[in-house]
Formats: structure tokens, C-alpha cells, sequence
């Protein structure tokens, strides 16, 4: 079982599929459920991957060049698993819905990932416009009580 994803910072969410082959024709089938996952009002959408050969295979440009022009695939430097944000989730995903699991098939293997990625989804994902009113908000209160600090104010 492979399991495809991509995580999106700008609303903390992931969008997952399972396959039962790693190969460039997954891998485009999985482009094409990116593409129609976002907006067309969306003109770019960066794909930041790591250096796999169906990542980078002449099938896969031919696809991307003809049916998806607005997605680019921007590659990580090799061994470099630490620059990818997806990576940590993907830890995520191991510990809490693979690891110490017994599973029937590959199916029910796939329906743990759906599964995982629907919570994490439900519990996660915020628009960065929240998660940065919600820093500026910490930011004043916290430069407030600096000025009561520094003012000796109540």
C-alpha cells in the first residue's frame, strides 16, 4: 500500500490516497485529485516534492505540461526529508493509524488513512488568515501588559 499526499500550510490540511502501485500513472491519477481538489480561482499550486523517479518521469511532465499547467513541483535537495512539511504528518499518520494496528487488507489499510485524514482535517485545518489573527491577538495582549509593566499601570 502507498499511500500519496500533500499538506496545505495555508489551511493546515492534507489531502491523502492510497494505491496499490508507486508509479508515475499513480502518481499522475493523483495530480489530477490535487488539481480538481482546489479552486479554479487558484492559478498556482506548488507541489513541493522530494527527487522519486515518478516525480520526475518523462510521463509525468508530459502530464502536467499537457492537463495541469497551474501546478509546478518545486524539488527538495536530496536527503533532505527535514525541509518537507509534509514529513512530520506523515509520522503522524504512521503512529496513529498504522502503528500497532492489525488490519485484515489493504483496504482496511486505506480506510485507516481516510480516516486519519479526515480528523486530522476536522481538528487541524484553519485558514492561515485565523491562525495569524490569533497570533496578532496574542502579540497585543502580551505587549499590553508590557506597557502596564513598564507604566506601572493596573
Amino acid at each position: 500500500m502507498n499511500v500519496f499526499g500533500i499538506y496545505d500550510y495555508t489551511n493546515d490540511t492534507m489531502l491523502t490516497h492510497c494505491y496499490q502501485q508507486k508509479k508515475s500513472s499513480q502518481f499522475i491519477n493523483f495530480i489530477e485529485r490535487v488539481d480538481s481538489f482546489y479552486d479554479l480561482n487558484i492559478k498556482r499550486i506548488f507541489l513541493v516534492l522530494d527527487n522519486a523517479s515518478i516525480h520526475k518521469s518523462k510521463k509525468t511532465k508530459e502530464a502536467l505540461s499537457k492537463h495541469h499547467p497551474r501546478i509546478t513541483m518545486v524539488f527538495l535537495p536530496t536527503k533532505s526529508p527535514k525541509l518537507n512539511v509534509i514529513e512530520v504528518r506523515w509520522m503522524w499518520l504512521q503512529r496513529k493509524a498504522i502503528d500497532n494496528s492489525t488490519f485484515r487488507n489493504q483496504s482496511d489499510i486505506g480506510q485507516a488513512v481516510q480516516d486519519w485524514t479526515e480528523n486530522y482535517n476536522a481538528t487541524h485545518g484553519r485558514r492561515i488568515n485565523d491562525i495569524l489573527q490569533i497570533g496578532a491577538m496574542h502579540m497585543l495582549t502580551a505587549l499590553s501588559c508590557l506597557i502596564r509593566t513598564w507604566y506601572d499601570l493596573p
